[in-house]
């Protein structure tokens, strides 16, 4: 079912991947809870080895742009293709279409995942060829002629200026004459703070034995939210051990992504909200465009 390609060289400005942290401000609420745990060791990238199993964990129930990329899905005929596919929680639904479908994504953490779930009945009911392709997102090569494009979770905002145009000039050079992009985006627009802020901080629990807290900062000196993820699990003896995983999101004007993509040849036929399944103090803005070529 599956052909596995040869990883692809990303950009040095994005390497290792899409995944690349940016260099922003520190999150003295994260910093502070960490202490208190007695963690010393800095936070690993969220899109690490064990960064992309929790986040697999605590994204596989989120519902959220599903219904909107799906309906606009059903509109377009051929292959698929998605972009940042991740361990597959968009790829799931696309599958039920029963067409052809390309995974891209540099985690092979996460593509080993979507391959496992692929595999099975309960995830590919239809038995859907899948192809895996192992690359950054801006950097993706494929053969063409597919009849839709996706990219969700507002994944844009993991790319610089250069990167962004990039991507947007190889969808279109992929698409068919009448396939369609479908690109979800967070508006930065309303979510930006004239200063550095406090996003916010929420714990939750992640099973029977274990909880995640959540921080949020905003960084707008570069731009940026910064997100720390801290997992606490418990043993029987009742000590804990905890692990934390940070990533780092990027302001980007929605009006600078629509120049970005008209000037790479593509045209923005129609937008949508995006019904947020657990809205967040900084999730509560996202939009599904449709372009075409």
């Amino acid at each position: 079912m599956f052909r596995h390609h040869p990883r692809v060289t990303p950009s040095s400005i994005q390497t290792p991947g899409e995944h690349e942290l940016m260099n922003t401000a520190p999150d003295k609420t994260a910093d502070a809870i960490l202490r208190v745990l007695g963690h010393v060791d800095p936070p690993e990238d969220l899109y690490s080895t064990s960064g992309s199993r929790l986040y697999d964990r605590i994204t596989a129930n989120d519902l959220t742009e599903l219904p909107e990329i799906l309906a606009a899905a059903r509109k377009t005929s051929g292959p698929i293709l998605e972009l940042a596919a991740g361990s597959g929680r968009i790829t799931r639904p696309l599958l039920a279409l029963g067409r052809p479908l390309t995974a891209v994504d540099s985690s092979p953490e996460m593509l080993t995942m979507l391959k496992e779930k692929a595999n099975t009945r309960a995830f590919n009911p239809r038995d859907v060829h899948v192809e895996l392709v192992e690359s950054d997102m801006s950097h993706f090569e494929v053969d063409g002629g597919y009849g839709c494009a996706v990219l969700g979770a507002s994944s844009i905002t993991l790319l610089d200026p250069a990167g962004r145009r990039q991507l947007f000039r190889r969808v279109r050079d992929c698409l068919t004459p009448d396939g369609r992009f479908l690109l979800t985006v967070l508006n930065a627009d309303s979510h930006h703070a004239s200063e550095n802020s406090d996003g916010g901080t929420t714990v939750s629990a992640l099973g029977d034995d274990s909880f995640l807290i959540s921080s949020e900062s905003r960084d707008a000196v570069n731009g940026a939210r910064h997100v720390t993820m801290i997992h606490v699990s418990f043993n029987v003896e009742g000590t804990y051990r905890s692990f934390a995983y940070a990533s780092d999101i990027a302001f980007v004007s929605n009006s600078l992504i629509e120049e970005e993509i008209i000037a790479e040849g593509l045209t923005i036929l129609e937008r949508r909200p995006v019904r947020i399944t657990s809205p967040s103090h900084g999730l509560n803005d996202v939009e599904l465009w449709v372009c075409s070529k």
